[in-house]
């Protein structure tokens, strides 16, 4: 820009010299000063398309360094999510139908009454056998959505928006769905002589008391049923946004 206006001050600096009464002087004058601003307008055709393709490098170079990054982040991001599914499967699998064979299924068709079980123990000998399977499945969500949180803050995503639009959707939705005060303060709490997980238990199982149904009409308000419902949302969007994940990165 500065060369460009030195060479349009020269211009009109020659342009300005046709009045001058000794034409030879004139001409001469003229002729360096139209020189000077042709030679300076080189410079600037020449510089720009020199920090063009300069540009264009930097942003080739950028861009993967920005994808190099994201799959080192990835790298533990994959443990992290096959822990989640461990016990996402736990939770979502009543515990006479658990299979252990491929936790990192990303399984998406599970109904409300699947989940009557979630109090049950995980039976992963190595993650405490005996612990209740949502006490496991929260620890684990919690692990991996601080760990999207440490991603989307040291990545800037300058050509990823759609996979930071993915974690920020993950984060977003497990804080907004947070209820695992509810939930997990109901383990040790009875009802007369009985536990009042397995009343929790039974009730889940029971397709015809139509819970889902009744959340979204927000005819549970108050009710003791009302975070499973909420729990069985975020179960539903949390699995979608991995499957996202998932297939970006594995397009990178």
């Amino acid at each position: 820009m500065i060369l460009l206006c030195i060479s349009i001050i020269l211009l009109i600096i020659a342009c300005s010299l046709w009045g001058i009464e000794n034409e030879r002087i004139a001409n001469n004058i003229k002729d360096i000063l139209f020189g000077f601003s042709t030679n300076l307008l080189g410079i600037i055709v020449t510089v720009s398309f020199v920090q063009f393709f300069i540009d264009k490098q930097d942003e080739k170079q950028t861009h993967a360094n920005e994808v190099a990054l994201i799959k080192r982040y990835d790298r533990f991001m994959t443990v992290l999510i096959k822990r989640y599914l461990m016990f996402y499967h736990c939770v979502i699998t009543p515990i006479n139908k658990r299979k252990y064979e491929n936790p990192m299924e990303l399984k998406t068709n599970f109904d409300f009454e699947d989940m009557c079980d979630l109090y049950e123990q995980s039976l992963y000998i190595c993650e405490g056998m005996y612990e209740p399977s949502i006490v496991l499945f929260y620890k684990a969500e919690r692990m991996l959505c601080d760990y999207m949180i440490d991603m989307v803050e040291n990545i800037d995503f300058k050509f990823n928006e759609e996979l930071l639009k993915i974690l920020t959707e993950f984060i977003e939705s497990s804080i907004g769905y947070d209820i695992r005060g509810a939930i997990l303060g109901n383990i040790n709490e009875r009802s007369g002589n009985e536990k009042l997980t397995k009343i929790i238990g039974e009730l889940i199982k029971d397709s015809s008391n139509e819970w889902v149904k009744k959340g979204k009409q927000g005819e549970l308000k108050g009710n003791i049923m009302l975070p499973y419902v909420q729990l069985y949302e975020l179960l539903k969007i949390e699995i979608e946004l991995l499957i996202r994940y998932k297939k970006y990165v594995d397009e990178l």
